[in-house]
């Protein structure tokens, strides 16, 4: 095989003549089918605007997204996220390598695809690699953080642990049906029986203007507060251009965020919130962040806002019958929560970590 590895060169519109709208129309179906072998059917669906506004320039991070060819074949994509107000040592990378390649082939693009992305963090002069890849509830590698695991010979994890990569951390994929959840409404109320001395605020869209400095600082502490083992992932800082930033980049493209916080009765303060990213079409809600700060806990508000969203979801979007989350293996309290809302694993991600010798 005959590798050649080159940036993607992004098209002004998904319909655009010419080799770089030709490039990105096979870039989407490629990304369809191997976000379906990941995740599962429909679980994970872009639309081409969708896709397209998801890979535009963005004031928090760079993004390099480099397609190999074999040939006229696209076979294999490493997408590249440097960020830039932060954690600014690290870059964090994904590979997809083509399920149409025999073992050996995907062996050698992994390799190849890892060493570009190294080339990029080297020549950024980031000392640290952040590597996603496939994995498991359980592997013949464990994650330091002591939950989840991975096969060190999968041909995207073999190149990382040639190269002295450590497993920190394993990301749970869960789905819930709505179809499956026919108590809802009484577990919802239960919920908020649960919790007397709270109410819920929510909104569609952008942050209100009450609510943004409140916002921001959740923003912070879920940078803090949600496990991350030992990624060097720093502290952040949101200001309001970030947060105008984050709320802009997440509906690009036609999506919609749908938030929910949890607000204490007798203070005002905003004891947390949950997201949900509701896609252009498709049948699949994606959970974004859910955070109760440590304050607050205790009172059943990430059941309570959870509920509430799946609920708002069916009343405001009743063709998108299900929800897709991903939770650190080790965050035990809130997969408890998913499971007692109804979500179910169905797939597994490995977090590597590389750092140069200093």
């Amino acid at each position: 095989m005959q590798i050649d590895i080159r940036p993607m060169v992004l098209p002004a519109h998904p319909d655009e003549d010419g080799p770089a709208g030709d490039e990105f129309r096979l870039a989407h179906a490629y990304n369809e089918r191997s976000n379906a072998e990941r995740y599962g059917e429909g679980l994970y669906v872009n639309t081409p605007v969708e896709f397209l506004a998801s890979l535009q320039p963005n004031a928090d991070y760079r993004l390099d997204r480099l397609h190999a060819w074999d040939g006229d074949r696209l076979v294999g994509i490493i997408t590249v996220y440097s960020n830039l107000l932060d954690s600014t040592d690290v870059v964090e990378a994904q590979p997809e390598l083509s399920s149409e390649l025999s073992a050996a082939e995907q062996h050698e693009l992994a390799e190849a695809l890892t060493e570009r992305a190294h080339e990029l963090a080297a020549a950024a002069g980031r000392s640290t690699v952040i590597m996603s890849t496939v994995g498991a509830a359980e592997g013949a590698v464990t994650a330091t953080s002591g939950f989840g695991g991975a096969d060190p010979a999968h041909p995207e994890a073999a190149p990382l642990v040639r190269r002295g990569y450590a497993l920190e951390q394993v990301y749970r994929v869960s789905v819930a049906e709505l179809a499956d959840l026919p108590d809802l409404d009484a577990r919802l109320v239960a919920a908020a029986a649960g919790a007397p001395a709270y109410e819920l605020v929510r909104w569609i869209g952008g942050t209100p203007a009450e609510h943004r400095p409140a916002m921001r600082t959740l923003y912070e502490r879920m940078s803090t507060d949600a496990p991350i083992g030992n990624l060097a992932w720093e502290e952040e800082v949101w200001d309001e251009p970030r947060l105008a930033e984050f709320e802009r980049t997440v509906q690009a493209g036609g999506r919609t965020l749908l938030t929910v916080a949890a607000r204490e009765r007798s203070t005002g303060e905003l004891g947390g919130f949950s997201t949900l990213i509701l896609p252009l079409s498709g049948a699949t809600a994606r959970q974004h962040d859910t955070l109760v700060t440590k304050p607050h806990r205790g009172h059943g508000l990430g059941m309570l806002m959870k509920l509430d969203n799946l609920v708002r979801l069916r009343e405001l979007r009743p063709e998108l019958v299900r929800v897709v989350t991903w939770n650190a293996e080790e965050n035990r309290p809130m997969l408890a929560v998913n499971e007692a809302s109804g979500f179910a694993p169905v797939a597994y991600e490995a977090q590597w970590q590389w750092k140069a010798e200093r």
